[in-house]
């Protein structure tokens, strides 16, 4: 290489270098005017404090009327360079994630239809504790079992034989806790189906003879007994818990055939003069409610909880129902006659298998050959439904 060469590369070199270093000069005081380094600094505008970007851009505001339009919130004292996006950079901005509210729980939903068949009962063992009698074709037992942490008593027929027998679990009606004993409105209808094979047990419900207290309205801790008694029928050792009937008169009607609605391993209910299954119906007339406490009236009235009322009514949930018999007397001073009729009509549009028999002139209880009459289409009802295990 020439000496000649050898020189124009290094003032090509020394021409890069001070480009550089010039270029690097004027970005340096195009970036910050007030530096020293400049030889023309700007005018002061008495707002260098604001930076120079933020000073041009005040003043063009302050020219457009007497008070600045830049947003007070700025803080004069820190400074960064305006970004002009282009779109290399541009992005569509994530949507912002709006939580979905949660709606508060119903606090009477566990009282609800719905509610009821949601949840667990656990049962418990069905533990025989004395001997009533004993006749040619069964066994009579006072037994105990668990429901809902409560113990419950109740009267057992067990038929002579091998089994298992079906089993008829019977729910007396109302008669206040002072002045029930065990197998009270049950053990005459009882005993004949135990005579014709089934295997029966009348449970006292809570707060009933031997039982313990506990809370009951609209017939919901009631069928709750018999629920988890429904629960408890496998520890009975000549019982068929998969061939099962109910049966109830009055208030006991209310309680077996919300019982029925929410179980799903009845197989036929019958229903003797039973009480409204409109729940609405039967606070009005005040049927058989039981002790509610607080509980109850957070319910308020039907006007104004029409909702509730309705969740709690079985008559709004037949499409639930088993098989359906209903027996009711003309003469019931008690109970109308026209609720079951009511209660007909309603299980018919719901498609349900259903029957009513009125009974002339007959009062509240069935008597002489009308309670015969009754318990013959009752066992007839059972024997196709229950025993034959359709």
């Amino acid at each position: 290489m020439t000496r000649h060469a050898r020189w124009a590369d290094a003032l090509a070199v020394l021409f890069v270098v001070l480009t550089v270093l010039v270029a690097g000069w004027y970005l340096l005081i195009w970036i910050e005017p007030q530096v020293p380094l400049n030889p023309f600094p700007p005018r002061d505008l008495g707002l260098s404090a604001l930076g120079s970007v933020h000073a041009a851009r005040a003043a063009s505001y302050r020219s457009a009327g007497p008070t600045p339009t830049f947003p007070p919130t700025w803080t004069p004292t820190v400074w960064q360079p305006t970004i002009t996006p282009t779109h290399f950079f541009t992005s569509t901005p994530r949507p912002t994630h709006t939580p979905t509210p949660t709606s508060t729980p119903d606090p009477l939903r566990p009282y609800y239809i719905m509610g009821m068949r949601a949840r667990q009962y656990p049962g418990g063992q069905v533990r025989i504790d004395g001997l009533f009698g004993s006749s040619p074709e069964f066994t009579t037992y006072l037994i105990y079992y668990t429901s809902d942490g409560l113990r419950i008593s109740g009267m057992m027929n067990v038929p002579k034989g091998k089994g298992p027998f079906p089993v008829i679990i019977l729910c007396h009606g109302f008669i206040h806790p002072d002045k029930y004993a065990t197998g009270n409105d049950t053990w005459t209808q009882a005993e004949y189906l135990a005579a014709n094979g089934y295997l029966t047990i009348a449970p006292d419900y809570r707060s009933h003879a031997g039982s313990d207290d506990g809370t009951s309205f609209f017939h919901i801790g009631y069928a709750q007994d018999v629920l988890n008694l429904i629960a408890s029928l496998h520890t009975v050792e000549k019982a068929d818990p998969k061939r099962l009937g109910l049966w109830g008169h009055s208030m006991g009607g209310g309680v077996a055939l919300k019982a029925a609605v929410v179980s799903k391993k009845v197989d036929a209910v019958v229903l003797w003069a039973p009480v409204s299954a409109d729940e609405g119906i039967n606070l009005e007339y005040g049927l058989g409610n039981g002790p509610g406490g607080q509980a109850l009236s957070a319910f308020g009235s039907p006007t104004s909880n029409r909702v509730a009322y309705k969740r709690i009514s079985s008559i709004n949930y037949l499409n639930l129902s088993p098989p359906l018999s209903i027996h009711h007397g003309t003469a019931d001073t008690v109970v109308p006659y026209e609720w079951s009729e009511d209660l007909l009509q309603a299980a018919q549009k719901k498609g349900v298998t259903a029957e009513l028999f009125l009974y002339p002139d007959a009062e509240h209880q069935l008597l002489d050959k009308d309670w015969e009459l009754a318990l013959k289409r009752t066992l007839a009802f059972y024997d196709q439904y229950v025993k034959a295990g359709q």
